[in-house]
């Protein structure tokens, strides 16, 4: 069973489509969609995510979103103060990482999550997540 974290990146890719990215990420979710593997993100892609889509009023998107979300089954993960202090830690230990890409990761590592998928090569610095890129598919 692979517990899978979704950043908020590969997610735009999918439901924006944005190619040549959108195929790769299609490819990874139908390639571990089976029972024994599951989804995860965190409330934090919410407060990335849906940005635009509210500013432009556009309800659409939002339900996609969330369609998106419920049809393959995401556990959306909720920071906690100890994720809080995890990600202060690996900001310490990695002074460029940024503060939602360190909430983004400390979320997968403290609910153990196997792979956190994303295509920021930076975050391949950090060593207590295995960081699967799109770029690297």
């Amino acid at each position: 069973m692979s517990k899978i974290y979704f950043d908020t990146t590969p997610l735009i890719y999918f439901l924006d489509d944005e190619k040549p990215f959108s195929d790769k990420v299609a490819s990874f979710i139908f390639d571990h969609q089976s029972d024994d593997d599951s989804y995860l993100t965190s409330s934090i892609t919410d407060a990335e995510y849906l940005v635009f889509p509210y500013r432009m009023e556009n309800f659409e998107k939002i339900q996609a979103y969330e369609s998106f979300l419920s049809d393959f089954n995401f556990q959306i993960l909720e920071p906690t103060r100890a994720v809080s202090k995890l990600a202060a830690k690996l900001r310490a230990k990695y002074p460029a990482l940024k503060g939602m890409d360190a909430l983004h990761i400390s979320t997968s590592v403290y609910y153990n999550c196997d792979i956190f998928f994303t295509n920021d090569s930076q975050l391949k610095q950090v060593s207590e997540a295995n960081i699967v890129l799109v770029d690297d598919l």
